[in-house]
């Protein structure tokens, strides 16, 4: 198999995805957000399933090509996840865990990426 750990992330992205889509208030508990925010952060957390749904199954199904463009996506949501999160959130704290979840799962997509190329690089 082609891309072996990013479709791992995708795998593991699109379980997170159907996650909060069933439970629409885990973000803003994970961020610690007021419950007056549920509703607001509900709409986000769909938005985020909306975008991260698709590119995992391109992800997991478009081929080689397909995962590296998947994964390069993904990077760039993570990025603006931390940027969108750092500057929204409810309290520092919220910013900081928000910015730092999200940052740290690019790292890892990005760690996976470069692993999987240089696998493919060899073979």
């Amino acid at each position: 198999m082609d891309y072996p750990l990013t479709k791992a992330l995708a795998v593991a992205t699109l379980g997170y995805s159907a996650w909060v889509i069933t439970h629409p208030d885990a973000l803003r508990d994970q961020l610690d957000d007021p419950g007056a925010w549920s509703r607001p952060v509900a709409r986000l957390a769909y938005t985020y399933a909306g975008r991260d749904v698709p590119i995992s199954v391109l992800t997991l199904l478009g081929g080689r090509q397909g995962a590296r463009t998947g994964a390069l996506l993904r990077l760039a949501g993570d990025l603006t996840d931390a940027a969108t999160l750092g500057a929204t959130a409810s309290s520092s704290s919220s910013r900081k865990k928000a910015v730092a979840t999200a940052l740290g799962y690019g790292v890892v997509n990005a760690v996976a990426l470069v692993v999987d190329e240089r696998r493919h690089s060899r073979a």
